[in-house]
């Protein structure tokens, strides 16, 4: 009798619970982003950073290209969705949801990263199971520790952070894009008898501190259709040598139309930090073929946090 009643008890647990999860509403809600949702927040950046940006130069510091968005609901990982995206959600009514963009690094799409020097974008949304809600806006604000070394935008008439570093002398010219009248960008003219060129940074001050991230974001492209690539690395001075060491990074593949990468600079940095007593940045290139080519670039900075 004993084990008749176990029996019994048992069959009466299972059945209950299996009635519980019969209950259970598994139907997801989602979240709809656009390619173009997450957006820099600029509002009293200046006052925050205690800083003097101009609106171009503001302007170039918002300019972002986030590739990712990370998700954390109610403070659980969604993982990483790449944009644009629709996110199923096993929550519903009041949900709290937690945004990070992410970035490729150094160009390479395996490597996608949070971008580290923004705050998660923290939202409560209201989320009805089977319905898609659409998240058109979604803005991060930079930490206020991060510091901005250098802000190439190409607004003014004299190279600001870039000089050559070779016998051509080939540098930024500054010219207005031709697809966008109102701003003003720089070209690398490779024409005639010039082939190659080098040019480098003034030396980054990084407040004497040790950066736990430090990135080197542009805007580039190219006028030919033919394969070009130009190569960024840091020059390194020593207080144990008159020489330079040269540290090459990353090798760029050119577009005809505008990319942003985000090259990480941090490793070269703290690799560095004991002897280094200077840090610049190189870019260098040349021509693969004969034909007369221009590299444009925009929106240059050195970020560190």
């Amino acid at each position: 009798m004993k084990k008749i009643y176990i029996i019994l008890i048992s069959s009466f647990l299972i059945l209950g619970l299996l009635s519980r999860c019969s209950k259970t509403d598994l139907t997801a809600s989602y979240i709809s982003i656009e390619e173009d949702a997450l957006e820099m927040n600029m509002t009293n950046f200046n006052l925050i950073h205690e800083t003097n940006y101009d609106a171009e130069e503001l302007a170039s510091i918002a300019s972002q290209k986030f590739p990712d968005v990370w998700i954390y609901v109610n403070g659980q990982s969604l993982g990483t969705w790449e944009l644009p995206c629709e996110i199923p959600i096993l929550e519903t009514d009041s949900t709290i949801v937690e945004f990070y963009p992410g970035v490729k690094m150094n160009g390479i799409s395996t490597s996608r990263p949070r971008y580290p020097f923004v705050k998660g974008c923290k939202v409560k949304l209201g989320l009805n199971a089977g319905e898609t809600l659409q998240v058109n806006s979604i803005p991060f604000e930079y930490y206020p520790e991060t510091n901005f070394e250098l802000v190439e935008n190409f607004e003014p008439d004299y190279n600001q952070y870039f000089e050559s570093s070779d016998s051509a002398g080939v540098s930024f010219q500054r010219i207005t894009d031709p697809d966008e009248p109102t701003n003003r960008i720089g070209v690398i003219a490779l024409e005639d008898t010039i082939t190659e060129f080098e040019i480098i940074s003034t030396p980054l001050q990084l407040n004497h501190k040790v950066p736990s991230s430090v990135f080197l974001e542009m805007d580039y492209r190219c006028d030919s259709e033919e394969t070009q690539n130009f190569y960024v690395g840091m020059l390194i001075g020593t207080s144990t040598s008159s020489a330079i060491t040269h540290e090459p990074l990353v090798g760029v593949n050119t577009s005809s139309k505008w990319k942003k990468i985000y090259i990480n600079l941090t490793q070269s940095i703290l690799r560095n930090q004991t002897t280094a007593t200077s840090y610049r940045v190189i870019i260098s290139g040349a021509k693969s073929g004969t034909n007369d080519i221009h590299l444009y670039f925009d929106n240059i900075k050195v970020v560190f946090l």
